[in-house]
């Protein structure tokens, strides 16, 4: 296309919306025409003609609306690069006329379209913001609450050295038949059925009948099930049970001694040395935890004071972000996501999306008026950091961003990051007040 034979306009619509108007004259919208009618011409087979030699009015008998739409398609294509180019405009979105206009031979062709822009903002008074966080404390009694999830973690199970009674807190194997009016349920049958008494799980009431009985033994009881129990078909129903019990095993909790210690591994020899590494952790969460929430903070208040018309083009790029890590989670977790409703889902992330954009542009500015940079030493080590959490190699991290060209996407991520720590680090942070209540006692 001939430099300068378009008419460009620019119409300003919003302060990120701007509407194009682009004129591409007649001579240049026949030489089009020409040129998608003699590629036809070679490649279409017509009854009666050689190939390549069918005549251009027998073309346009037969192939005359896949021609325009064809000849529209290129127009449009080219013709809005080059207006964009010699407008100098980025746009993050572009909403195309629907239908486009009909083209005649012989007759100026031009189209309108809407582009939607970056906000232009600056982002005011964002070092010395103002933010509140708990100091990272741990008590002796976390670590002990810890150190006894890691001995229950570890526990053994094994039947009694001794034969007794089922008592609170054992696992059992039994079989059961349930009976609704003397009639046996199938739904309320099962065989070789594992579950922990007194741990609710299954149904209160009937775990407190296996109280009492042994290995061996069989029992009779009755069983009311709430009117909001989980299987409707029992819902509502009293039931009497027959139960055998064929296995029965006590859960052994390790002692928090040397031996259990050195047992974790971790180079732990004592339960010193373990109480030690727990309180480490405990911390190294805390700090994680104190850290993610003094980001939030300020990326709220800098939202609230900052603010500008987002458009919708970023919106609905993080409205498919969002729902498409959100697909991948309940494949990953066996859930069939074939019945969900996209639509419905990308409506619900909504509010998510749009924080999330604002977020970024924020950064954005922020770190290009604060020059942060990520060179090409922590662009690296952000693709150790991801393969450490996925469990694969640097190598295949490195050459998967490489090939789907998300190098660059990286990089934006880490000075959002670099620029996030440095708000944090420059704010003024504070103990939270203390409720009311408090002060008064």
């Amino acid at each position: 296309m001939a430099e300068h034979s378009l008419k460009v306009e620019v119409e300003d619509i919003s302060p990120i919306k701007r509407k194009l108007k682009v004129e591409i004259p007649a001579a240049e919208v026949d030489q089009e025409i020409d040129k998608v009618y003699r590629s036809m011409g070679k490649k279409v087979k017509v009854k009666g003609f050689r190939p390549g030699k069918v005549p251009r009015s027998v073309l346009e008998m037969y192939y005359r609306s896949q021609v325009e739409r064809e000849v529209v398609d290129n127009l449009v294509r080219r013709s809005l690069g080059e207006a964009l180019k010699e407008k100098a405009l980025e746009p993050v979105g572009v909403n195309w006329p629907e239908p486009a206009p009909q083209v005649f031979g012989g007759q100026d062709y031009s189209f309108n379209v809407e582009l939607e822009m970056l906000p232009e903002f600056t982002v005011e008074n964002y070092l010395g913001l103002t933010l509140e966080a708990e100091p990272v404390e741990v008590s002796e009694a976390e670590v002990n609450a810890r150190l006894e999830e890691i001995r229950q973690m570890n526990a053994v199970l094994r039947p009694p050295e001794e034969p007794r009674e089922i008592r609170e807190g054992d696992f059992v194997v039994l079989d059961y038949q349930g009976y609704f009016a003397g009639k046996a349920l199938p739904e309320a049958k099962e065989e070789n059925k594992y579950l922990q008494v007194g741990s609710g799980r299954f149904h209160q009431e009937f775990e407190r009948h296996l109280i009492g009985l042994s290995p061996g033994s069989e029992a009779n009881f009755t069983v009311s099930f709430a009117p909001d129990f989980a299987n409707p078909l029992l819902a509502g129903k009293v039931l009497d049970f027959h139960v055998k019990i064929h296995e029965m095993k006590e859960k052994i909790v390790p002692d928090l001694d040397d031996a259990f210690a050195q047992a974790l591994g971790g180079n732990f020899q004592t339960p010193a040395d373990l109480r030690s590494a727990v309180q480490e952790d405990i911390i190294k969460e805390k700090e994680q935890a104190r850290k993610a929430k003094l980001e939030t903070q300020a990326l709220e208040r800098l939202i609230a004071q900052t603010p500008f018309e987002l458009p919708d083009a970023l919106i609905r790029q993080e409205q498919e972000n969002i729902v498409r890590d959100q697909w991948q989670s309940l494949q990953e977790q066996g859930i069939n996501v074939a019945g969900l409703d996209q639509n419905r889902m990308l409506e619900a992330v909504k509010p998510s999306a749009e924080r999330r954009a604002r977020s970024k542009l924020i950064l954005e500015r922020i770190g290009t008026q604060e020059n942060v940079t990520v060179d090409d030493a922590e662009l690296e080590a952000g693709l150790e950091r991801i393969a450490a959490r996925s469990g694969r190699e640097v190598a295949q991290v490195r050459q998967f961003y490489q090939e789907n060209d998300l190098l660059e996407i990286l990089r934006r991520q880490l000075k959002d990051e670099k620029t996030l720590k440095l708000l944090v680090e420059k704010a003024d942070i504070q103990a939270p007040e203390p409720p009311a209540s408090q002060e008064q006692a």
